[in-house]
């Protein structure tokens, strides 16, 4: 059974995913030490960090108050503040106070800690022990609480854009940065700020002047568009999918172009460079893909341009499509109608356990299918990711994504 990530990771690895942030896990030792793990793996920090003290114990990610047994019975409240007098003579833009599950059951008014130690201007309170939806909404839930927190709204800036629902968590989330920035330099459109995605706090203040924000996926942005467009009067821009696969990366580009009025013909230009290359491989290597049979999980926003994408291109026959719960209805609604037309809205949601040739999901999941024999090829697209260290590009967004993508369907 695959067992997905919460969206406590989420949250934490937001705030994680700011490059000057520091999340404040206040709870036991114990339950830090993944979470410093996935930090430091998902985004290494260059960052200065003492971390000899008591609260980061080694190790400069995520410095927690450490509470035992006997907190549970007389409170950890002057653990909060002297943890946060710590992190006050530090550089931290923004410190976040996240109680761990066990820990709020305390009830240490987190909230109190920050004004007594005078970090009321950098530092917030966020209680992510509800999360127990997605990843992707707790992610979503963080960033725009920190947004809220460092808003200090200036003049509007033309042709600026803050890009969301970008997370560390997501693959080669550095190459979806660098790539998507440079497809919008090309349509006349600064990205000035990318939260939870190694923007910085000050970028996150200056993008509250961006002309517009322009979502990239969906589920991790939902709160965020929202927050940007009902309360600092940005034009939020959302096709209503992610671009994954050449076809859904050009209609995104188109809908942004329509809605910004920027013109999207180097952009369109730059990705047919790719579509060309992955055409002359295909040829070169003689590749059939009629009849291939796939199966994937991921978000409802990724999940619809990709099962098009490698049915309509490639004449790949899917078997199951799974989703984490809460996705983006607009995609829903999409993959819904476009495997309707074809009768095959039964595959939404089905557990299959027999064989099939391609499994695209986690990476953990696709490792563990591959070596039980019960698909020929397991291919990671999202977290919990394997521990490999990719030295090549391997986003699964933009037209980058989409030869990855191929390269790791095509190749034995």
């Amino acid at each position: 059974m695959m067992v997905r990530p919460d969206g406590f990771i989420g949250a934490v690895m937001a705030i994680e995913g700011i490059s000057d942030a520091h999340v404040l896990l206040h709870g036991p030792d114990g339950c830090r030490k993944n979470l410093t793990v996935l930090s430091g793996h998902c985004y290494p920090r260059d960052r200065n960090v003492d971390a000899s003290g008591p609260y980061f114990r080694g190790s400069p990610r995520v410095p927690c108050t450490g509470v035992e047994s006997s907190d549970y019975i007389f409170g950890s409240y002057r653990k909060v503040v002297d943890a946060l007098e710590a992190l006050k003579r530090t550089d931290a833009g923004l410190v976040a106070v996240m109680p761990t599950p066990g820990a709020s059951l305390i009830g240490d008014d987190c909230g109190r800690a920050i004004d007594e130690t005078g970090m009321t201007y950098r530092a917030f309170a966020l209680d992510a022990t509800s999360e127990r939806g997605p990843m992707a909404h707790g992610f979503d839930r963080a960033i725009s609480e920190a947004v809220r927190k460092l808003a200090v709204p200036k003049e509007r800036r033309k042709g600026t854009v803050v890009l969301l629902g970008v997370s560390v968590l997501m693959k080669d989330w550095t190459t979806v940065v660098e790539e998507f920035s440079d497809l919008l330099a090309l349509m006349g459109l600064e990205v000035v700020c990318v939260p939870g995605a190694g923007s910085s706090t000050e970028d996150i203040r200056s993008s509250l002047d961006a002309e517009f924000a322009v979502v990239l996926c969906p589920e991790y942005a939902s709160a965020t568009a929202e927050l940007y467009r009902d309360t600092y009067s940005v034009r939020v821009v959302s096709p209503g999918y992610s671009p994954v696969g050449f076809d859904a990366t050009l209609a995104w580009i188109d809908s942004i172009a329509s809605a910004t009025g920027a013109d999207p013909s180097k952009a369109k230009e730059k990705i047919h460079e790719s579509m060309k290359r992955a055409f002359w491989c295909m040829e070169a290597a003689r590749t059939r893909t009629v009849g291939i049979t796939f199966r994937l999980d991921a978000d409802a926003s990724v999940a619809y341009p990709l099962t098009r994408w490698l049915m309509e291109s490639f004449s790949m026959v899917p078997t199951a499509v799974t989703m984490p719960p809460g996705g983006c209805e607009a995609s829903m609604g999409s993959l819904t109608s476009f495997l309707s037309q074809k009768g095959l809205e039964d595959i939404i949601g089905r557990d299959d356990e027999s064989f099939t040739e391609i499994v695209l999901c986690d990476g953990n999941t696709a490792r563990t299918l591959q070596a039980a024999k019960r698909c020929r090829k397991g291919i990671d697209i999202g977290h919990p990711s394997v521990s490999n260290v990719d030295f090549r590009r391997s986003p699964i967004f933009g037209a980058s994504g989409a030869l990855y993508l191929l390269d790791r369907m095509m190749n034995p």
